[in-house]
C-alpha cells in the first residue's frame, strides 16, 4: 500500500498519511532558500493557535486541518503551496500518542516523525513513481532549541531520501526537522526546509 506523506488533509482511518522526517540537503539546515521552499520570516502576519501555542507566520498562509483527529494535526502552508511545497505540521497528543482504532504507530524521538504503516510516495515530486525513507538510525542533529520564552524542546533533524520505486536507487535528498516539547504535548515538524521557520519557532507565544 502506497500512502501519500504531502498533505495531512487526505488522513483518515483508512487513508494514512505517512510524514518523514528526514535529512535534506544542507540548506534545510542552515536556513538558506531552495527551489521549492517559502521563504519565512518572524514578521507580524498570520497567527497560528495550536494548543497553549502560538506561532506567528507570514500573511496570507493558510491551516489545513487533518480529517479525524479532533484538530490535533495541521498543515501551515504558504499562499499557492502545491503538493511538493515545504509546509510545517503542528501535532498533537490525539496523533503522538494514537488509540488502536487510529491505526498510526505512537511517536517516539529515536526515530523521524512518520506515523502511517503503509510506503510514503516521495514528498517532493508528484506521482507514485518513487517512494520515501529514512535510511540513518541516528539524527544529523541533535539538542535542544528554545520555542519561546520558558520552553524548551527537543530537537532532531533527519535525513531522508526519494527512491525509485522500480530501481531501488536513491534520487533525491531531504531534511525533515522536528521540535517536540513533551510536557506541552507539541511536535513542530519542518516538511523539507521551511527557510525561517527557526525564528518562528523562537518568537513563539504561550498562554
Amino acid at each position: 500500500m502506497i500512502t501519500s506523506s504531502l498533505r495531512p488533509l487526505t488522513l483518515t482511518a483508512t487513508a494514512l498519511l505517512a510524514m518523514t522526517i528526514t535529512a535534506a540537503p544542507a540548506s534545510a539546515l542552515t536556513g538558506t532558500t531552495t527551489a521549492d521552499t517559502a521563504a519565512v520570516t518572524a514578521a507580524a502576519g498570520k497567527k497560528v493557535h495550536f494548543r497553549s501555542m502560538t506561532l506567528t507566520f507570514p500573511s496570507g498562509w493558510k491551516v489545513v486541518k487533518a480529517a479525524g483527529h479532533g484538530g490535533d494535526w495541521i498543515s501551515v502552508e504558504p499562499a499557492g503551496c502545491g503538493t511538493t511545497c515545504a509546509h510545517v505540521q503542528l501535532v498533537g497528543p490525539k496523533v503522538l500518542k494514537p488509540g488502536p482504532e487510529d491505526f498510526l504507530e505512537t511517536y517516539e524521538t529515536s526515530r523521524p516523525f512518520a506515523p502511517g504503516t503503509g510506503v510514503s510516495t516521495c514528498r517532493l515530486t508528484t506521482g507514485t513513481k518513487d517512494g520515501e525513507r529514512f535510511p540513518d538510525r541516528k539524527p544529523v542533529a541533535a539538542g535542544t532549541r528554545k520555542v519561546g520564552a520558558g520552553h524548551t524542546a527537543q530537537y532532531r533533524a533527519w535525513r531522508g531520501e526519494c527512491y525509485s520505486m522500480k530501481t531501488d536507487k536513491k534520487t533525491r535528498t531531504f531534511v525533515q526537522r522536528e521540535w517536540y516539547l513533551p510536557k506541552e504535548g507539541i511536535l513542530i515538524v519542518d516538511s523539507s526546509g521551511v527557510t525561517g521557520l527557526d525564528q518562528i519557532v523562537k518568537a513563539a507565544t504561550w498562554k
